[in-house]
C-alpha cells in the first residue's frame, strides 16, 4: 500500500510592517518639532531682543581678549564723559562698571534723580545708545548700607533700592535707550562694598556713605 504523502500548505509571505509604528512616532515628533518652531516665529520683537542679549553674554569668555579690549574702550569712552570725580569707572568679570554715589543722585531716602544729575545720565545713555554698545545688556543695581530705613514711601531698604534702580532705568529710556536692554535690582544692603563694621563692632560711617551707591553694568 503505497502512503500518501503530507503536502504541506504554502503560506502567503507577509511584509514586516513593525517599522510603520516607530515611523509614525517620528512624524509625529517632526509635526511637534514645526508647531514650536512656528510658535518661536511669532515672538514679540521685544523678547527676540532679550534672547540676543542674554546670548551674547553667555558665549562671553571673561578671559576673551577681544573682550577686554571692548570693556577697556568702554571705559575710555565714558571718562570722556566728565561724570564726575566721585564717579568710579571700571570692570568685572561681567564687563564694565560704573558706580554712582546715592548722594549724588538722590537726597536721603528719596528716589527722584536730581536735577542737576539729568544732564550726566543723558550723556551716558547716549554712550550706550550708540553703534558700537547699544547691543549690550545694561544691569542697574540700587544698594544701601545695613541701616534700618523706613518712611510712608518706602517700608525697607528693599522698596528704597529698587525705586532707585528702577528711576535711573525711567531716565535712561527716556534719553533713548531701549529699556528691553535693562535689569533694574535692588539690593538693599546685602551686598556692600566696605564694611559697615570695624573689628571691636563699631559702625564706620564713612564706609556705610560708600555703601550707598548705584552701580551700572554693562554686560559685555
Amino acid at each position: 500500500m503505497s502512503r500518501k504523502k503530507n503536502v504541506s500548505e504554502a503560506h502567503e509571505e507577509h511584509a514586516d510592517e513593525t517599522w510603520l509604528i516607530p515611523y509614525s512616532d517620528l512624524l509625529t515628533l517632526l509635526l511637534a518639532l514645526f508647531i514650536v518652531l512656528f510658535a518661536s516665529s511669532s515672538l514679540d520683537k521685544a523678547k527676540m531682543e532679550q534672547m540676543g542679549y542674554a546670548f551674547a553674554a553667555a558665549f562671553s569668555s571673561p578671559l576673551s581678549s577681544s573682550k577686554e579690549a571692548k570693556v577697556q574702550d568702554f571705559i575710555e569712552d565714558a571718562k570722556a564723559l566728565d561724570l564726575g570725580d566721585d564717579v568710579g569707572i571700571g570692570s568685572d568679570a561681567k564687563g564694565a562698571v560704573i558706580e554712582i554715589s546715592s548722594l549724588k543722585l538722590f537726597d536721603e531716602g528719596d528716589a527722584s534723580i536730581k536735577k542737576e544729575q539729568v544732564a550726566a545720565l543723558k550723556r551716558l545713555a547716549a554712550l550706550l545708545e550708540s553703534q558700537k554698545y547699544r547691543r549690550y545688556r545694561v544691569v542697574i543695581e540700587g544698594h544701601t548700607d545695613d541701616r534700618i530705613f523706613e518712611n510712608e514711601t518706602f517700608p525697607s531698604n528693599w522698596e528704597l533700592s529698587t525705586a532707585r534702580a528702577g528711576a535711573v532705568v525711567r531716565e535712561m529710556k527716556e534719553a533713548g535707550v531701549k529699556e528691553t536692554r535693562f535689569q533694574a535690582v535692588g539690593m538693599a544692603g546685602i551686598a556692600p562694598k566696605y564694611p559697615n563694621f570695624n573689628s571691636f563692632g563699631e559702625p564706620i560711617p564713612h564706609n556705610r556713605q560708600l555703601n550707598n551707591r548705584l552701580v551700572i553694568r554693562v554686560e559685555m
